[in-house]
């Protein structure tokens, strides 16, 4: 059962079904498909499971039945958290190892760069940030001898804010109170990169061809986003399959767990490619 590195929530995954699968074939990569997902597929543990993280980063409190019940309020978790469990949905299906490509900047060749997710979010979890302590808020830090308050940005802040200077600002103006002068802004940004670290971050290696130093920008819930768009590729043609063969109405085939669905399919291909096998020639 994986628990969020932030919050500390134990997390059930529900089944796949081909609604999930349709979703990440239409909305591909980026925050808003992995909090949609996140929030499809997740439920909370029960209260006796749940980890120490009862309160989510704005302040409000959640029920754990009520989220079983009711769904996964993704949009309301750290960015760091909904990476964590883009990447154990990852691991669930393809097991820990990832590959990342990339090519060297002084002599164009390939490289890749083979690592343990679990290696990975072990080096990327939350670490105390010593300019902050808890604020009276449940929620909230303040910077020690500062009068600046902040909260850790939520996914959906995320996404509400937007990209850019904007977006920057925005983020300031509902996660930072009190003083907002430009050192406190980023005293409390190192703050928050440390209690609620992302999956984003520089890979530094070695070139094998020319021994080059190289860099690579490397966001691990995109992988791993890019390799289970990769594994619901095959929905619509499932459908399309389906629909032909048995007259199945598409919301019913999309409600089928994915499992099942992909067996299905199979079984049609075999029928159909035994049905169009040549007769033997006779002796």
């Amino acid at each position: 059962m994986p628990r969020t590195p932030v919050l500390g929530l134990s997390v059930r995954w529900r089944p796949s079904t081909g609604h999930d699968d349709l979703l990440l074939v239409e909305g591909r990569s980026g925050l808003s498909t992995a909090v949609a997902l996140v929030g499809r597929r997740a439920g909370r543990a029960h209260a006796d499971e749940a980890g120490p993280g009862a309160v989510r980063p704005d302040g409000e409190g959640c029920d754990p039945e009520a989220c079983d019940r009711e769904g996964f309020d993704a949009r309301s978790l750290p960015v760091g958290d909904v990476d964590m469990l883009v990447a154990d949905l990852r691991r669930e299906r393809l097991g820990d190892r990832l590959v990342a490509e990339a090519s060297c900047a002084h002599c164009s060749a390939r490289i890749d760069i083979d690592f343990s997710l679990t290696g990975h979010l072990r080096h990327h979890r939350p670490r105390p940030a010593r300019s902050a302590v808890p604020a009276d808020e449940p929620g909230w830090w303040r910077l020690r001898h500062s009068r600046t308050w902040f909260r850790l940005p939520t996914a959906g802040d995320v996404l509400a804010a937007g990209a850019g200077r904007e977006g920057h600002r925005a983020l300031v103006e509902v996660c930072v109170r009190g003083d907002r002068s430009a050192g406190a802004v980023r005293a409390a940004e190192r703050a928050m990169a440390s209690l609620g670290p992302t999956l984003r971050g520089d890979a530094e290696g070695t070139c094998p061809e020319c021994a080059a130093s190289v860099s690579l920008d490397l966001d691990v819930r995109e992988l791993c986003l890019e390799e289970l768009v990769f594994l619901a590729s095959g929905v619509l043609d499932e459908v399309h399959l389906l629909a032909s063969a048995y007259h199945w109405q598409e919301r019913d085939i999309l409600d089928l767990p994915s499992s099942r669905r992909i067996h299905y399919a199979e079984r049609v291909r075999a029928s159909w490619s035994a049905e169009t096998l040549p007769e033997p020639a006779d002796a």
